[in-house]
This record gives C-alpha cells, sequence and structure tokens, in this order.
C-alpha cells in the first residue's frame, strides 16, 4: 500500500523570472526568460513526496480565478490528491513574482489574499493519513493537522520559517519541526545547534533541526544531537528547495526511517531539485534520490 501523506498550507502560482542579476535599484530590468509554475510549500511539497513515489494530499485554499484553475491543472497532472483543495467564496488565488540569478539564487515577492484563509479546513481533510506536513501559512490548518497526525501517532512535521504569532502553540504539537536557518534565528539566535538544544528543552518529545545552506542540516531529538552534510551540487534554481525538502522528510519519517536518515533522504532530494530550473521536471524520482545517496552520502 502506498504511504499517504497530507501536506496543509499554502499554494501559489508563481511567476519566475530568469535574469542576470538580482534587482537593487529602483529602475527597469530585462528577462532573460519566464515560466508559470505552482509553488508554494505546501503544494511544492506534495508535488515532491508525489514524484517520490508517495500518495500526496494537499490541503490548501485557491481562488476562484485563472490562477487558482491553473494550479488545479499542474497539481492534478502531478498526480497530487486534490480533494482538500478548496476554493471559498471569498479571496484570491496566492501568487508570487520571483526573480532567479545565474547562481540560482532567488529574490520573490509573494501576495496571499488574508480572506482566502480564514477559518479551517474540512475536519476529514486529513483522514488515513501516514504523515502529515504543515507549514504556517494556514496556522488553523495547520493546527488540526497536527493535531489529527498526534492523534493517529503518525509524524506530524512543521515547516518553521517566518512564522505568525501562533507557531509557537503549533511546534508544541508537532512531532517534528524543521526550521529555515532564518526561522531558528528569529526565534533563538546564536549557534545553531545551542540554539536547537534551548528550543528543544521547552518542547519534550519534540525533535527539531534548521536547514542551514551548504553546512547541512543540524538535529537533536530525545537528548542526542548531529549535523547532516549538504549534498554538494551546481545550483540552477533554489525556488522551492526548502519545500521539496520538508515534503521528502515527511515521507521518509513515515516510512519508518530516523530523523537523520530522514534528513539525509530529504537533503538529496533538495540537492536534485536545484539542480533544475523550476516546473513539474525539477521534483525528483525515488531512484534519482537513491542513486544520489549511494555515490554522495
Amino acid at each position: 500500500m502506498t504511504l499517504r501523506v497530507v501536506c496543509a498550507g499554502i499554494a501559489v502560482l508563481d511567476q519566475v523570472f530568469q535574469v542576470e542579476r538580482l534587482p537593487v535599484d529602483a529602475t527597469k530590468y530585462a528577462a532573460v526568460s519566464r515560466r508559470e509554475v505552482a509553488g508554494g510549500i505546501a503544494a511544492n511539497a506534495a508535488m515532491a513526496v508525489a514524484r517520490l513515489g508517495g500518495a500526496a494530499r494537499l490541503v490548501s485554499r485557491v481562488g476562484a480565478d485563472a490562477a487558482g484553475q491553473s494550479l488545479r491543472a499542474v497539481l492534478a497532472a502531478a498526480e497530487v490528491d486534490c480533494s482538500g483543495l478548496q476554493t471559498p467564496p471569498e479571496g484570491v488565488t496566492a501568487t508570487s513574482a520571483v526573480f532567479v540569478d545565474p547562481r540560482g539564487e532567488r529574490m520573490l515577492i509573494n501576495h496571499k489574499d488574508p480572506a482566502l484563509f480564514r477559518g479551517a479546513p474540512d475536519s476529514t481533510s486529513f483522514a488515513g493519513a501516514d504523515a502529515v506536513m504543515c507549514d504556517l501559512r494556514w496556522p488553523e490548518a495547520a493546527r488540526m493537522g497536527l493535531q489529527a497526525a498526534a492523534v493517529a501517532g503518525v509524524p506530524g512535521v512543521l515547516d518553521y520559517d517566518t512564522a505568525p504569532e501562533e507557531a509557537r502553540d503549533l511546534m508544541a504539537r508537532a512531532s517534528h519541526v524543521i526550521f529555515s536557518a532564518a526561522g531558528l534565528e528569529s526565534l533563538q539566535p546564536g549557534d545553531r545547534q545551542a540554539a536547537l538544544a534551548t528550543v528543544a528543552e521547552g518542547h519534550p518529545g519534540v525533535a527539531f533541526a534548521v536547514t542551514a545552506g551548504a553546512e547541512g542540516a543540524f538535529w537533536i531529538e530525545a537528548g542526542r544531537s548531529g549535523q547532516v552534510p549538504a549534498v554538494p551540487v551546481q545550483a540552477v534554481d533554489t525556488l522551492g528547495a526548502g519545500d521539496v525538502y520538508h515534503g521528502a522528510a515527511a515521507l521518509a519519517l513515515g516510512e519508518g526511517k530516523a530523523f537523520p536518515e530522514a534528513l539525509r533522504f530529504a537533503s538529496a532530494a533538495a540537492a536534485l531539485k536545484v539542480a533544475q530550473p523550476s516546473g513539474p521536471g525539477a521534483f525528483p524520482t525515488r531512484q534519482e534520490v537513491t542513486s544520489l545517496l549511494e555515490t554522495r552520502l
């Protein structure tokens, strides 16, 4: 039976502009190319899970507009279960303008309509999940998803980056919290391993990690801690790499992998993602991740 991962949070339609250099001045810039791709933390994580061989369900919201229709089409083509993708009567689909330079670095401007994410998802959205991954863009959905995971005794993974006030409450509901470097810094500045240890002291029973680019990831769980090295790769486009990381980690934890092993799996998946331009073809397969792990880690 295929393992099911439910990803809850935001879905975004990204307009990606390839540029010679990232904008720094209030003037005009010419793009080398433009492409339209599905994005957003939860949506990218769901597409990553599906590509890696899991059964992915997305719990999110889009507007009744052209952008929402485009997102539904891309997600369906990626074999993501969109039964939890709602279209409320108010709100427009979240969109982003993304600029990517030749080194793969990106600058992103996002618009999320607050009206779109008022309220909670359907209570059945998380039924049958073997793992749940939540971002912080729809706090009510994250709260419901992490609670459902705890009741079912399956991994509940929280992606902690730029955080609303509700994030601290949500951490206590998760089984695993994976910070971005900026997310951890905003909560507990200083040395990353020491910061994780400080946060973990206040949340017994929760495992924590932080992704740190070329430094890899640092983790702490039940008094044990360590570092997972990054996979060396020539970056082409870093957009969505962290989202793929979280989706892959949730899938691996759902499969019963130990936390450090799940982080290694996620690191390989994210490395393969950044080596390709954004789009459906950038999400790695299970075979590609396995091969990379065998040769690099």
